[in-house]
């Protein structure tokens, strides 16, 4: 959903010979020249299409045992304690928290094509985005022939400088209700429009949201009671405040920058129906 650096792969001819080497130097596949070539033109081809799924990329026309070979390496030498773990760790690197759900500890590394089925990428950083558990089993294997069965690729997909994440927001005596949906915008294309819709429903965002929105709502409580002493108006402003701050920390298309614009635009919260949006404050016992 949202967008990373795109890894540098300057070093990714090395890190193709350590995987396909042991601790001692016997190969674990004897790669010749032509074969390190035809495995660099499939990583062009890779960034030439965006990451996204194409039988091309299967590399079917690259002996089975080279590409078993590079798919075993990303389990035995990439994953922790493995002689790449430090190149699992500059991927992990390139995120502060989960750039599928916007919340997650990273904790993974998930294959944006699927390591089962294209296996010469299994190693390849740019095919390898850093995830929090929840995503990355979530999205396990999913890769499918049209836009609206395939994720939006971190590195690659389309980034249009326009809102395409939105929230409702309703807030009365029962507490407060936010859905948040994936809108058409008119720059954004629509294969990418599918895409995304896909990635936001098979991630099962709306209620994975509903604790991180009422975390976020607890740690405004006080900020938001003291403004409202001054008025609605007085808490619109403070709230489109937040509103603009989130926009420039975490981007327009963020879950906590949705949250507060459709907070901002809710009458209904605004105008007193805030004192029922936080859950109990017990004191500790």
């Amino acid at each position: 959903m949202w967008r990373l650096n795109t890894p540098n792969i300057e070093i990714t001819d090395r890190e193709l010979l350590t995987a396909l080497t042991l601790v001692n130097g016997n190969a674990v596949y004897p790669i010749s020249d032509n074969q390190r070539q035809r495995i660099r033109e499939l990583y062009q081809e890779y960034d030439n299409n965006s990451g996204n799924p194409h039988d091309n990329l299967k590399g079917e026309d690259i002996v089975l045992d080279l590409r078993q070979a590079i798919h075993d390496a990303y389990g035995s030498q990439v994953q922790i304690r493995g002689r790449l773990e430090d190149y699992r760790d500059k991927i992990k690197l390139n995120a502060e928290c989960c750039p599928y759900c916007g919340f997650g500890a990273i904790t993974d590394l998930d294959h944006h094509l699927p390591r089962s089925t294209y296996k010469a990428h299994a190693i390849y950083a740019r095919n390898l985005i850093p995830s929090c558990s929840a995503c990355n089993n979530l999205k396990r294997a999913k890769a499918g022939d049209t836009p609206d069965t395939q994720f939006s690729h971190v590195y690659f997909g389309q980034v249009p400088q326009e809102v395409f994440l939105v929230a409702s927001a309703t807030a009365n005596i029962s507490g407060l209700v936010v859905t948040y949906s994936i809108q058409k915008t008119p720059n954004l294309n629509n294969d990418e429009f599918q895409r995304l819709k896909y990635q936001f429903s098979a991630l099962n965002l709306n209620d994975r949201y509903v604790s991180q929105v009422n975390i976020h709502i607890g740690s405004l409580r006080t900020s938001i009671e003291l403004m409202a002493v001054y008025g609605e108006n007085a808490l619109r402003c403070y709230l489109q405040q937040c509103y603009e701050q989130s926009r420039q920390d975490f981007g327009m298309n963020h879950w906590r920058s949705a949250l507060l614009k459709a907070l901002t635009e809710s009458d209904e919260f605004c105008q007193g129906a805030y004192r029922f949006c936080f859950g109990r404050k017990d004191m500790a016992v």
